[in-house]
């Protein structure tokens, strides 16, 4: 067989191979975490009571979420249902990014947005507590809050 010959078909068994190989399967890209999110996470961490003594307790998850925000320049709606209209929608719970608003029924599980915290990465949220236990971080996926979460949303672009 010629050089040639040899090249050809070595050309063809790679060009082969590659078409028996299929498409990719494609990863959604992760942003760079923008300084925001980080400064929205540093000051809601600061409501944890294992942090923060002097820090007067939010009355409900959306005032503790509207705080937050405000303190780093960002006015939010009242009620975790006006904040779950604004931003731009998450797909998938797997697309979800830290600084992210997470959206959960209320106690009874339905529809309806009843409860709001904010993502802050690995399956975690920080978020005022429905009981008296104040500011606390949980996993999206306890029994409790995977029964009952809706959707979330982006407002820090």
């Amino acid at each position: 067989m010629s050089r040639g010959s040899r090249l050809a078909a070595v050309a063809l068994c790679a060009a082969l191979s590659a078409a028996c190989a299929g498409p990719r399967a494609r990863r959604a890209v992760k942003r760079p975490v923008p300084p925001l999110a980080k400064a929205v996470l540093r000051t809601a961490r600061s409501y944890l009571p294992e942090e923060e003594k002097n820090r007067a307790a939010p009355k409900d998850c959306s005032d503790f979420v509207g705080k937050v925000f405000l303190e780093n320049g960002v006015k939010l709606p009242r009620t975790a249902l006006e904040m779950s209209k604004l931003g731009d929608p998450i797909a998938s719970s797997r697309d979800i990014q830290m600084g992210d608003l997470v959206f959960f029924s209320g106690e009874k599980i339905g529809r309806t947005v009843g409860h709001v915290g904010i993502y802050v990465g690995n399956g975690i949220f920080i978020h005022r507590s429905l009981s008296a236990e104040g500011v606390r971080m949980d996993s999206l996926y306890n029994d409790y809050f995977r029964k009952r979460y809706l959707k979330a949303r982006r407002i820090i672009p």
